[in-house]
């Protein structure tokens, strides 16, 4: 269930996807990948989903031996690293691959149409969540906590800087 909630939850960070869209490495391996022939791109498509399928046992084995921290960042560096892998090979291979294959079309666009309910579920869930009385309340307190998370992080480094610039100079 953790693992669908943090796939619906990925919408929304779509400024990561952006900036890692505009690094070289990636656009040079989206080149790459348009350039194959339709088999091999479909070839790599389908291996990275194995991969992003396989990562879920390493969720599991993480929840085993590190607990739920350890299962929710397996999670999110699964779904941030193979999953976005998968998305740019698919994306790139993707328009060969259509032209090529009708059924690869047909399949597309039932994921396609899968997505979009999924989406829609999470919009009515937010905006359910949105319009609940507690929802202000609950950003405000968030808020504080991150501008206090913000002040303690400026203190530990002001303490930290202090330490060693007085350790400095009494080596000097």
């Amino acid at each position: 269930m953790a693992y669908v909630l943090v796939t619906l939850l990925f919408g929304p960070i779509r400024s990561l996807a952006r900036k890692l869209e505009r690094q070289q490495i990636v656009q040079r391996y989206e080149r790459r990948v348009a350039a194959f022939p339709p088999a091999a791109g479909l070839s790599l498509s389908l291996l990275s989903l194995v991969l992003l399928e396989l990562s879920k046992i390493a969720v599991l084995l993480s929840y085993r031996f590190a607990g739920l921290p350890g299962a929710v960042a397996t999670m999110f560096c699964a779904k941030a690293g193979i999953g976005y892998f998968a998305h740019v090979t698919w994306r790139a291979a993707r328009p060969k691959v259509i032209a090529a294959y009708p059924w690869a079309a047909r399949a597309d666009a039932w994921v396609g149409a899968q997505l979009v309910q999924l989406r829609g579920f999470r919009d009515r869930w937010l905006g359910y969540l949105h319009h609940r009385a507690w929802y202000p309340g609950a950003v405000a307190a968030l808020a504080r906590l991150r501008q206090y998370a913000t002040g303690v992080a400026r203190w530990i480094k002001d303490k930290l800087t202090t330490a060693f610039d007085s350790a400095t100079r009494k080596e000097g």
